[in-house]
């Protein structure tokens, strides 16, 4: 496979790297490119433009078809193309024999733009389709997969070929025959000696050893670090799971919903990175914890939630959302069964193009209507007869995925969810996968010092943006229309709540009402668009019970995120209610929640006589002050002259108290 363009030299280009240039023309992919090589996708970075050309590389090899660099722009941007694109040439003499290599251009589009960017390659462009036929080819993927188990002989010979520039499939036929008795494929996983098993644990062992080594480090530096760690027969290490104070506290507050997240692993040796996420009383996610684990099996994943509980003091979430994994929902039913288990919808849909990428390619809008059915249905009735209708119309009944998918339903499809709390789930970033605090700064693949270093970024990134959120707070928001219930909810909410309720009431008044039953069913009409809604239908119902302040829209919003959307809002106007009822405000998102949690924590802890915590409240009540205090010197040098009596004062106590 021709990876460049020969004709442009990229010799001072910074990501250049001196180690591949012997290796001719020809792109050889590594085994880690090809396990976690996916279809790209505008935003993802990369360290280096050698990465990404890498990344396109490997994609267009297990798609079938060759990647060429193309144009640039004072080397900051280049296009990867597909080597067919650019205009066909017509022949002259139709008598005249094509050349047997000659490449038939098609002017073919596939390409993706990759642009330097604060010191990282970013795809700003992406195109996946071609406009001529693909040809995949297995068995070479196949044998680029088994060159992690080949013998340092045979690697070294691989290499000879390489550097001689000998094409891969020609390199493919010269092991099959060296190598004839394995078959089509001459190395395979189970032929790695036991020697080199026993190599790849002992350095497995060293990345996680050398984790805790980094994690003694932080504990010194910072006294509200904590983690604990799992340990095998043999008392060694396999898996760690750590957070600190502030993290323990947010959790107690808000931890009522939590996402994991495991599609990361580490670059050595695939050691799975899961990440569990909260959201706080801004919509805000915040982390909870990290955790390496030495696989994904459910009991693995079992002793991760069980050590989560421990940590977190036995709080138990209301609703979980996780990745589409088997093993992750056994663990979730056997440690907290009472527990409300969602795979994510995003997740499912993405498994399901890997897994029949063909056969939806093949029928057109199939992927598109399945995406639309399930997040515009309204009820399980409604999207149940949408799929039954729309399997035969693709001739899609007999798919065993898609039936899978249908079987599994009730676990990942929203409407089966529409009473339960998953606030801002399609907001926050779980239509990209959920890997929401990460996705910036590390590779689906990466090193385990990138994902602990990005994990100390994010906790500095969540103290100043609480601080940030500290200062708004007693500050009155602008408001945007003259209703007294957008007063009302400024007054109630924090900031970035308000926000979310402040749009709401401006999409209301894309809808006209109609009185459908006098007083107890009301239809809402869209009467105009606006940007992004949540559902794409004209029609709602609401439904009304005179006296009581009670609504129930068909969209189940409140049920979900916690706060009234624009249907409901729209028929407060009609009957002239300017204050939103109590019972349509979660205590969760108001102003003062998190105070009062905060203090009902510090008791909890004085009583617990836990330090750690102890440390996470005093920090947090000296930045509490610090903010009121910071803009006036004289508060300031008696806050000082106060704290230096107090500091004497306790330091002798201490004294005497050992004496």
């Amino acid at each position: 496979m021709v990876s460049n363009n020969t004709s442009e030299s990229d010799s001072d280009s910074s990501s250049g790297s001196d180690s591949d240039s012997g290796l001719g023309k020809y792109f050889y992919p590594k085994f880690e490119e090809l396990e976690t090589a996916r279809k790209p996708e505008s935003g993802m970075k990369f360290q280096t433009l050698e990465d990404a050309h890498g990344f396109y590389n490997t994609y267009a090899l297990l798609n079938g078809f060759v990647a060429k660099r193309g144009s640039n722009y004072r080397r900051k941007k280049y296009h990867l193309e597909c080597n067919r694109s650019g205009k066909p040439t017509l022949t002259q003499d139709p008598d005249k024999k094509r050349k047997r290599n000659a490449l038939e251009k098609t002017n073919c589009q596939a390409k993706v733009i990759v642009k330097l960017t604060k010191g990282q390659w970013e795809f700003t462009t992406v195109r996946n389709e071609h406009n001529h036929p693909l040809c995949p080819n297995p068995s070479l993927t196949n044998f680029f997969l088994s060159h992690k188990h080949m013998p340092m002989e045979e690697k070294s010979f691989l290499k000879v070929l390489q550097q001689s520039r000998i094409p891969p499939n020609k390199v493919m036929k010269i092991f099959r025959r060296m190598r004839s008795s394995f078959g089509n494929i001459p190395f395979k996983k189970k032929d790695a000696t036991n020697l080199q098993y026993e190599e790849q644990h002992r350095t497995e062992i060293s990345d996680v050893e050398r984790t805790l080594k980094h994690f003694k480090q932080l504990e010194l530096r910072n006294p509200c670090f904590f983690y604990t760690k799992q340990t095998d027969e043999d008392n060694i290490v396999c898996s760690i799971l750590w957070t600190d104070a502030r993290s323990r506290m947010d959790y107690e507050i808000f931890g009522d919903f939590i996402l994991v997240d495991t599609t990361y692993t580490t670059n050595r040796h695939n050691l799975p990175f899961a990440t569990i996420i909260g959201i706080n009383n801004h919509g805000r996610s915040f982390l909870v914890g990290c955790a390496l684990l030495h696989d994904e099996k459910a009991e693995t994943l079992k002793w991760m939630f069980q050590t989560l509980l421990q940590t977190m003091g036995g709080k138990i979430p209301g609703s979980i959302i996780t990745n589409q994994d088997e093993a992750m929902a056994k663990a979730i039913v056997e440690v907290m069964p009472q527990v409300r288990h969602k795979f994510c919808k995003w997740d499912v849909m993405e498994k399901a193009h890997e897994r029949i990428a063909a056969f939806m390619s093949a029928r057109g809008n199939i992927k598109a209507e399945l995406d639309s059915l399930a997040d515009n249905s309204l009820t399980e009735t409604e999207y149940e007869e949408g799929w039954n209708s729309l399997m035969p119309r693709y001739d899609a009944s007999e798919n065993e995925y898609l039936q899978f998918m249908w079987r599994i339903r009730k676990i990942w499809v929203p409407v089966y969810f529409r009473h339960d709390f998953y606030p801002f789930v399609r907001s926050l970033g779980c239509g990209e996968g959920m890997n929401l605090l990460f996705k910036d700064s590390v590779l689906p693949k990466d090193s385990i010092e990138k994902f602990i270093e990005r994990y100390e970024e994010i906790q500095k990134k969540t103290i100043k943006t609480d601080d940030e959120d500290r200062q708004q707070t007693g500050t009155v928001p602008s408001c945007f229309s003259l209703q007294p219930i957008e007063k009302h909810a400024s007054n109630i909410y924090t900031r970035q709540i308000f926000l979310k309720i402040q749009r709401e009431l401006l999409h209301s008044t894309a809808f006209n009402v109609q009185e459908v039953q006098k007083g107890a069913v009301y239809r809402l009409e869209k009467v105009f668009n606006y940007e992004n809604p949540e559902f794409d239908r004209k029609y709602f119902e609401v439904l009304v019970e005179p006296g009581s302040n009670a609504f129930v829209c068909q969209c189940a919003k409140f049920a979900r995120d916690g706060i009234l959307y624009c249907h409901i809002f729209r028929l407060f106007t009609q009957f002239g209610i300017t204050e939103i009822p109590g019972q349509y405000i979660v205590p969760r998102w108001t102003d003062k929640f998190k105070e009062e949690k905060e203090k009902q924590y510090m008791e909890k802890c004085l009583e617990k006589t836990d330090s750690i915590a102890r440390y996470a409240m005093l920090m947090s009540k000296m930045a509490d002050l610090g903010k009121r205090i910071c803009g006036d010197g004289a508060k300031c040098n008696t806050f000082m002259l106060e704290f230096d009596n107090i500091q004497e004062k306790l330091m002798s106590e201490g004294e005497s108290s050992q004496q």
